[in-house]
């Protein structure tokens, strides 16, 4: 059986850097200069995925400067080498369907990226990959716009680069403006193009993706598996694994809780990463939900419009009993006596 080594944002670098070359984008000097950070990066162990990463953004910020706009990510995508993805790269080439490549690409996607994430969402008629970046400074505004229309038109590709089907998107969205040239961008995702959007996704027909497979090998598929799992516990988190979860629960919050399963593949780690991660900080999983409750109760109930039982029901309490009961122990008063006495909640601890 082979050994499988999982690989970072550092081997991400070096797959830009070389693209970026093979289109004269940067001189020999200066991907000379980009592989030599590279390398001291690597020397870095732990702190290198997180150094690996602003390296990335430089590097794309410098890209979407030389091309003149982030559809430069399009266009570089299309020569994408899989094999140098490290193990997500291997786990996608060894996938049997493409649904199967779009959920290993959502659950795994932090060797490589953690400040992007992806969610696979599907209805009965389409498959839809939805990518999210962490907030960036002004300074990476434009290299976050080239990392989602890379991160997208990778996934666009995948039909044709993995199984070899001419399969493009019916539609691909995207959370920034139009850039001054759409041509690369058709001819990645296709015709229907929306900008200024919630999200940033690209949605297939399903029935258009059912036929399409490949056969695999199921053992070293699992090692794959398996490999990059362990490989989710050596990447150290870039920002506060608390905070992912709350901005995660409040924005699913409406009549019921994520689960702690769901969470964790949200954010690219198991169960177990997950647990040890906010134990790490802390906290723990019931602690953090127990806190978006609180202050998801604190903001509802400054607006006397929603009632306390559709204030119970978008905080997943089944009973207004429950809610009374958390609502002492978080403000030390129930619900009903805060609105009655028109008193500011206060800002105390969860």
């Amino acid at each position: 059986m082979r050994t499988f080594e999982a690989k970072t944002s550092i081997d991400l670098f070096d797959l830009l850097i070389d693209l970026a070359r093979q289109h004269d984008l940067i001189s020999k000097l200066e991907a000379a200069g980009f592989r030599k950070a590279s390398a001291v990066l690597k020397k870095g162990h732990s702190a290198g995925s997180h150094m690996g990463e602003e390296a990335v953004l430089e590097l794309g910020t410098l890209l979407t400067d030389r091309w003149g706009g982030p559809e430069v990510g399009a266009v570089l995508a299309v020569r994408t080498d899989l094999t140098r993805l490290g193990i997500l790269g291997e786990l996608i080439l060894q996938s049997e369907t493409p649904q199967a490549v779009f959920y290993q690409m959502a659950r795994f996607n932090r060797l490589l990226n953690q400040r992007s994430a992806f969610e696979l969402t599907t209805t009965p008629y389409r498959l839809t990959m939805t990518h999210s970046h962490a907030r960036v400074g002004p300074r990476f505004r434009r290299a976050a716009q080239f990392g989602t229309i890379w991160a997208l038109a990778n996934v666009a590709l995948i039909p044709e680069h993995v199984f070899g089907a001419a399969v493009r998107p019916v539609s691909a969205h995207f959370d920034f403006a139009a850039p001054a040239h759409l041509e690369p961008l058709h001819r990645v995702f296709g015709s229907r193009l929306l900008f200024e959007q919630p999200a940033a996704a690209v949605s297939f027909d399903r029935a258009r993706l059912r036929d399409v497979r490949k056969d695999t090998s199921l053992p070293v598929w699992k090692a794959l598996e398996d490999a990059a799992e362990r490989g989710l516990d050596d990447v150290p988190a870039l920002d506060s694994v608390a905070g992912r979860v709350r901005h995660h629960l409040g924005e699913h919050m409406a009549g019921s809780i994520a689960s702690e399963s769901s969470v964790a593949a949200r954010l690219g780690m198991s169960v177990r990463t997950l647990q040890r991660r906010l134990s790490d900080e802390g906290t723990s999983f019931r602690r953090e939900v127990d806190a978006v409750r609180a202050e998801t109760a604190r903001r509802l109930l400054g607006d006397r419009r929603i009632s306390l039982s559709e204030i119970a029901f978008r905080l997943g309490y089944g009973e207004l009993s429950a809610f009374n009961h958390a609502a002492l122990r978080w403000f030390g008063q129930s619900p009903g006596s805060l609105r009655s006495k028109k008193k500011t909640v206060p800002e105390s601890e969860t």
